[in-house]
């Protein structure tokens, strides 16, 4: 079989020009700038603490008459394209679900804006809030952690009663020199500041305070602009002339290969006709 030098140089073409064609019409999708920025966002916190109450269940759903205080926290991160209007429709959901705005926070410039919001929201309403938020253009992080707090309000409530006792103690005494005297009021000065700061923080367990924390993040994202053809077929020309230059090492060292395996066997068929 003869060797056909233009047979060759055309079929090498042929080659060039469907991997060229395939790079063109097939792009391969490019990474979201919103999605790779995503590890970049803080993470943020508040100081205001949002508690719950609902009763402990003993058997078949009956109630034990005591009651569990818990902390329930949502972190959502949510993209969108148009974000003054999913801004505005964020700010209707919390209004409709009887929500609280505790925190907020806005950071960058139009295209690449955040918005960090920590929203105290009922209890009841928790999951309404969080189905309708994440329809709020596309999800891309959803975290719920629910916390028992029963013990450190029973720890509370147990120092409260202290504190009480001990002022009461306190006050029953009578008499005594002026020394004496002095000492007594520092002491109930100092158990009424303790008291207060103790109240403050039972105030947070209160019925009237019931309220479920969601750590809300906005993350405005770019449309992506199309890429030109001509920058798609530079693109093109680049793949397809790695692509082929990968293959004509292949190539090349694939016969190499098969031209030394071809030498060997032929030195050792003479050694062995020679013995």
């Amino acid at each position: 079989m003869r060797f056909n030098l233009w047979l060759a140089i055309a079929l090498a073409i042929a080659i060039f020009l469907a991997l060229f064609a395939f790079r063109l019409v097939v792009e391969p999708p490019e990474a979201s700038p919103a999605y790779a920025s995503l590890g970049r966002l803080q993470s943020f916190d508040f100081t205001k603490n949002n508690y719950a109450t609902a009763p402990k269940l003993q058997g078949l759903g009956q109630s034990v008459g005591d009651s569990q205080k818990y902390e329930k926290i949502a972190t959502l991160t949510e993209l969108t394209q148009d974000f003054e209007t999913d801004r505005k429709r964020v700010g209707d959901l919390i209004a409709k679900q009887q929500g609280i705005v505790q925190f907020e926070r806005a950071t960058g410039l139009a295209g690449r804006r955040v918005l960090y919001l920590g929203v105290g929201v009922p209890p009841d309403h928790f999951d309404a809030f969080i189905d309708a938020v994440k329809t709020t253009g596309t999800s891309a992080q959803i975290e719920i952690i629910k916390n028992d707090k029963t013990n450190e309000y029973l720890q509370l409530r147990a120092k409260r009663a202290t504190l009480d006792k001990a002022r009461a103690g306190l006050e029953a005494l009578q008499g005594g020199s002026v020394d004496e005297r002095i000492h007594v009021q520092n002491r109930l000065t100092e158990i009424e500041e303790r008291t207060q700061e103790l109240g403050v923080s039972l105030g947070e367990f209160d019925s009237q305070n019931e309220l479920c924390t969601v750590k809300l993040t906005l993350v405005e994202t770019a449309v992506a602009a199309p890429t030109s053809w001509g920058r798609r077929i530079i693109e093109a020309l680049e793949w397809a002339s790695f692509c082929y230059a990968l293959a004509g090492i292949g190539f090349l060292g694939l016969v190499f290969g098969a031209w030394l395996t071809a030498l060997l066997m032929r030195f050792v068929r003479r050694l062995t006709n020679g013995a």
